[in-house]
């Protein structure tokens, strides 16, 4: 018989068809494990990009209301200096008025501390 002219390629258990096969799901391997490292850098870089980006907008809400709240305080701290110096100007020298007079006695009845404690030397 003449084997020549047949057209069969080498039998699938052979060594030669194993390992051209391996070679191709190696290959195919690599390559795939090359995109996904690739997309997974990508994803990796943009979450970090994003986390940074939430991070400098936390930090620039947080001192937008630290400015807030100090100034919040200065202006309470300016109008209670103004407060009090506009009662001490307001308060007239010499005589009480009847009704300064009325709260005195009353005071002195409930036994209010009416003078504070002096230092003592």
């Amino acid at each position: 018989m003449n084997h020549a002219l047949n057209d069969n390629p080498a039998a699938p258990g052979t060594a030669c068809g194993r390992l051209a096969r391996l070679v191709r799901l190696g290959v195919f391997a690599c390559a795939l494990a090359a995109t996904g490292a690739g997309a997974l850098a990508q994803d990796q870089d943009r979450n970090r990009r994003s986390d940074d980006a939430q991070a400098r907008e936390r930090y620039e809400m947080q001192a937008q209301r630290d400015a807030r709240a100090f100034e919040v305080r200065e202006q309470g701290r300016r109008n209670a200096e103004v407060q009090q110096d506009t009662v001490r100007e307001e308060r007239p020298r010499g005589r009480l008025s009847p009704d300064e007079r009325r709260d005195l006695r009353r005071q002195i009845k409930e036994g209010a501390d009416l003078y504070p404690s002096s230092r003592r030397r």
